[in-house]
């Protein structure tokens, strides 16, 4: 039932963006002038995000241009877990004479239980068997 709470929470967030743009509205918002750049560096922060923490750091010249970023995403941190999980998995699969379409089910699960899109995004999980 995970894609139907997130079909739920998809839902209510936009009616919660609608209201908050209402608010904003009715509050007088009105446009102003980008603020110039008074000063330029590197900065990094941390952030929970549905997965975990994302980090993140970024630099920006005189002008305010950004001359780069980087991002440690949640998925990239669950890769070794992953794998440990797997190799805890498949051994008992085996035990079980699953078949090969069941195993790739049930690795597949596996890898949304970590993150929901990656599977599919990334097309991470590409199951060969070998005999």
């Amino acid at each position: 039932m995970n894609t139907v709470a997130q079909v739920v929470e998809i839902v209510e967030s936009f009616h919660h963006s609608l209201h908050l743009m209402d608010e904003l509205i009715d509050a007088g918002l009105k446009l102003e002038p980008l603020v110039e750049p008074t000063r330029y560096s590197t900065g990094a922060g941390a952030t929970e995000v549905p997965r975990g923490i994302l980090f993140h750091e970024y630099g920006y010249d005189k002008d305010g241009m950004c001359l780069g970023g980087n991002c440690i995403i949640p998925t990239n941190q669950n890769h070794a877990n992953i794998q440990n999980d797997f190799d805890k998995l498949v051994p008992e699969l085996v035990a079980q004479d699953a078949g090969e379409k069941e195993m790739e089910l049930a690795l597949e699960m596996l890898v949304r239980s970590y993150d929901p899109c990656i599977s599919c995004s990334t097309h991470y999980l590409d199951v060969k068997f070998v005999r």
